[in-house]
């Protein structure tokens, strides 16, 4: 799936966490904020993360995180993180105060205490004589703008350039905060060197969740599932997904750029919270993803002396031969931390790859570049070799409702079953929206189940816009109607026998959109509210499972 840059969840945070950034451009000569309130004594469990970010996903790049400052630049740098394969570096710092932000507006509750956390270091390079600053204070601040504009410094600490600081802090918001925007930013109090930021957490309490209402998971032999990150996986969070879901899917843990982000070094501790969690609580697992465009490390098309790779019959051996190496190495370490118990039962093995603009109707990405349309097949037959005949492979995509999208997405199927290619299932993304259309829904069911392939609706969401509207409020018709939608939906695709039925996310702050493909911070695509409330959509996804 595509993703999400800022991603949400649950967590109780830990003392081991560093700087956080966010902000709209400052006068150095503005007065200094308050200093923010000493550390709660609110219990972990209570809390809800409403914003994380660990910069690991090519695909996410800074997610949402701005530059500070004229001058500034921020990026995605895979050098030194502090865990996973990316963090955040910024540079062309000219003055203390230029840093780096991200807007928290939709994410900030006033009249309750936020949890805020990072790391950081400084980065090579920066101010006068460059390189020459190996140590510097570095300062975390909440702002919010409007009228009567407010400042929180929430922590201060004094980071070097050789290793990472873990930055923690709260603060407990008046309640008359309501209006205006918030900005969370990163800055210094003198140095000018580049600044490196990761693992971004924002926190905050939650009322209990619900256990008046039906569970989705116990409503219906179908498995229901969700995607999740680590921080979805401790506190309310994890009581509201054990609750109602019985499948889980990484969000970004299973992707080929968290996993083996330079050739040969795999990192399978962020797949392993995941798995460890499901196998605890006797959960299945749904694995996104294997082959995908966009979170393929470039590494994989790059020659070993560094030239991108071409279509030469060498080259194609090279990249096919590293395609089996993931994929083995995936499947070897499942069998051997998890045996028996191995939870995940399907995988999305190619993710993406129609392009209805193209000639052929495919995405013309670097795999097919070097490897041509042959890519999708030859990712199934390693497939199906590495992972064996009890796993259940997709071909998954998005807007398959689209008649074109369907044409091609019939087209290509057709193709490989013509070709005897072990392709198992379709995988629709349904990502939908207010006005979508069932009926068209239900022709691409219609089309692929005449194929006699299974199908699942593996990352459903109903945004209450287009990515190019402007919500300034969300009404009660709104979710109404997006209530009523979501159980047309979920009819159709009951009637249409799913594998699975999953949503993108637990609940509306853990959503993609609300970050993609900018800021959209009122964005309520889920079932499930900022406060981990049911909504009417989780009413009408309800209705829909038992209508029959």
């Amino acid at each position: 799936m595509r993703r999400t840059a800022l991603i949400l969840g649950a967590v109780a945070l830990a003392a081991v966490v560093a700087v956080l950034l966010v902000l709209v451009l400052r006068d150095p000569t503005r007065p200094e904020p308050a200093p923010g309130p000493s550390p709660s004594a609110t219990a972990p469990a209570d809390l809800t993360t409403v914003l994380s970010t660990g910069f690991d996903d090519p695909e996410e790049g800074v997610a949402g995180w701005e530059p500070l400052g004229d001058g500034v630049e921020v990026a995605r740098s895979e050098d030194v993180p502090h865990a996973g394969s990316g963090s955040l570096l910024v540079t062309g710092r000219t003055e203390p105060w230029h840093g780096a932000q991200v807007d928290v507006t939709g994410m900030i509750s006033p009249g309750v205490e936020h949890t805020v956390s990072a790391w950081a270091r400084l980065g090579q390079g920066g101010g006068e004589d460059t390189g020459a600053d190996r140590s510097g204070e570095v300062r975390l601040t909440l702002q919010r703008t409007g009228d009567d504009e407010q400042f929180w410094h929430l922590a201060t600490a004094r980071v070097t350039a050789d290793g990472w600081t873990a930055l923690t802090g709260t603060v407990d918001l008046p309640a008359d905060t309501a209006d205006g925007e918030w900005r969370l930013y990163l800055e210094s109090t003198g140095t000018l060197a580049d600044l490196r930021l990761d693992d971004v957490q924002v926190a905050r309490p939650t009322p209990p969740v619900q256990t008046d209402i039906a569970s989705l998971a116990d409503a219906t032999d179908i498995p229901i599932g969700t995607a999740v990150a680590e921080q979805d996986l401790t506190g309310r969070p994890a009581e509201l997904l054990l609750r109602h879901f019985d499948q889980l899917t990484a969000e970004n843990a299973m992707k080929p750029a968290v996993v083996q982000p330079a050739e040969g070094e795999f990192d399978f501790a962020p797949m392993d919270a995941i798995l460890d969690f499901a196998v605890a609580h006797g959960l299945t697992v749904h694995g996104h993803t294997l082959v995908w465009h966009k979170s393929t490390p470039e590494w994989f098309f790059t020659a070993p002396d560094g030239r991108p790779l071409t279509d030469s019959p060498a080259d194609q051996q090279l990249l096919r031969d590293r395609m089996r190496t993931h994929m083995q190495a995936i499947a070897d370490h499942l069998a051997e931390r998890y045996g028996t118990d191995q939870p995940v039962s399907s995988w999305d093995v190619v993710n993406e790859p129609l392009d209805p603009t193209s000639s052929d109707g495919l995405r013309h990405s670097p795999w097919y570049d070097v490897l041509g349309p042959d890519y999708i097949a030859q990712a199934f037959t390693t497939a199906r070799e590495v992972f064996g005949p009890d796993i259940t492979l997709y071909l998954n995509d998005y807007d398959t409702d689209a008649p074109d999208r369907r044409r091609g997405l019939v087209s290509l199927l057709t193709s490989l079953q013509s070709a005897g290619v072990p392709i198992d299932a379709v995988g629709h993304q349904m990502h939908l929206r207010l006005g979508s259309s069932v009926e068209r829904v239900a022709a691409t069911l219609d089309a692929v189940a005449a194929l006699g392939l299974r199908q699942a609706v593996t990352e459903l969401d109903v945004a209450l816009t287009a990515s190019d509207q402007h919500l300034d409020s969300v009404s009660t018709d709104q979710l109404t109607e997006q209530g009523d939608l979501v159980r047309q939906l979920v009819e159709v695709f009951v009637a249409h026998d799913p594998e699975f039925l999953s949503v993108w996310g637990l609940y509306d702050t853990r959503s993609w959109l609300r970050s993609w493909p900018r800021e959209r911070p009122l964005e309520s695509p889920l079932l499930f509210d900022d406060d981990l409330q049911a909504k009417p959509a989780y009413q009408g996804f309800l209705a829909g499972l038992t209508a029959g």
